[in-house]
């Protein structure tokens, strides 16, 4: 395994959003850069980790994301929303004394939907995928109030499943009322953010899918760094 730790944030950012299924034109969309930018901090990823191609390093990346639930609701999201979620630490109650970490469910939402006219629809089989999000990935925004948006390609099902990479990047919301665009394609939650913190955000995870198409199939997992002043 490549040593990653010398990786600055953008260069993760952008790996993220490569491993994401991004190339670096639509993740310097995303990040509100420019294309030359984004290759320019693959470049400088791969030289520090010695690894060839920056699809790879995005994989690996990728993979050292620890994968915890945050908020997670089944795709009858309306009827019930689960409240209680075990993280990794909260299965070993006897060598951290806890018994289990209680969060509230799901996150995110609106931002203005990614919609060319005349654009074709995208292939009901093929998995949805995040085109906007507020914050944008990357962003720094001020403290207070806020309410973060997610956007899919297309419409969704009431269900949802954010996760989080460790404790401290969760973001201080009302993780108990999510609600979803009346297209179907976004979801939002309203939050109250600290200054001077790091936050990230996940939605999918490899074992939890509850973004989904009306069609069922599960969104491809995405994440959402951001910072506040």
């Amino acid at each position: 395994m490549p040593d990653l730790s010398r990786l600055s944030d953008a260069e993760r950012r952008a790996l993220l959003l490569l491993a994401q299924g991004h190339t670096a034109k639509s993740a310097a969309a995303l990040l509100d850069t420019t294309e030359a930018a984004v290759n320019e901090r693959l470049r400088e990823a791969r030289r520090k980790t010695g690894v060839g191609s920056s699809r790879e390093l995005a994989r690996l990346a990728s993979q050292e994301t620890r994968d915890e639930k945050i908020g997670v609701a089944g795709r009858d999201a309306h009827a019930a929303v689960e409240r209680r979620v075990l993280n990794f630490w909260a299965r070993w109650p006897l060598l951290l004394g806890v018994s289990a970490l209680v969060i509230i469910a799901s996150v995110v939402g609106a931002v203005t939907a990614l919609a060319v006219s005349g654009q074709a629809a995208p292939d009901p089989a093929t998995p949805p995928r995040v085109v906007a999000t507020y914050p944008k990935p990357g962003a720094v925004v001020p403290a207070g109030a806020i309410t973060l948006k997610v956007t899919f390609d297309r419409p969704m099902q009431p269900g949802w499943s954010f996760t989080n990479r460790d404790l401290a990047s969760i973001p201080p919301c009302d993780w108990k009322q999510p609600s979803q665009s009346p297209d179907r394609r976004s979801f939002s939650v309203n939050c109250k953010l600290e200054p001077g913190r790091a936050y990230w955000i996940g939605f999918n995870s490899a074992y939890h899918k509850n973004f989904a198409s009306t069609e069922g199939v599960p969104a491809t997992p995405a994440g959402l760094p951001f910072s506040t002043k």
